[in-house]
């Protein structure tokens, strides 16, 4: 069984994945880090930082994560079979493939 902490961190790692609601999810969290109202109140101190820290961290991450895969999965080819980063790719074969069309009256 799952900690409520990993169940946290999933929904929320989720939840930016998702195109539909990334947006709503990172001004969410950009609110809830300048709202004064927290889980734990900011008048106490160090304690009261600790919600907002998590937070900040778990969106750091998230984001991290997001951009990462994203770049690796990303194809830049500048036309000579070299990605972007300067490696070679395998360079695709090209075939032109003759088809004699047909009439279906």
């Amino acid at each position: 069984m799952k900690s409520p902490i990993d169940f946290v961190t999933q929904l929320y790692s989720q939840a930016l994945r998702n195109p539909k609601s990334r947006w709503m999810v990172i001004l969410g969290s950009l609110l809830y880090l300048v709202s004064p109202l927290d889980l734990s109140p900011d008048l106490l101190p160090l304690i009261g930082q600790i919600d907002d820290i998590a937070l900040l961290l778990l969106f750091a991450t998230s984001i991290s994560e997001i951009i990462r895969e994203w770049w690796q999965t990303r194809q830049v080819f500048d036309g000579r079979g070299v990605d972007a980063t300067g490696g070679d790719r395998a360079e695709t074969s090209q075939q032109t493939i003759d088809v004699d069309a047909v009439s279906l009256d």
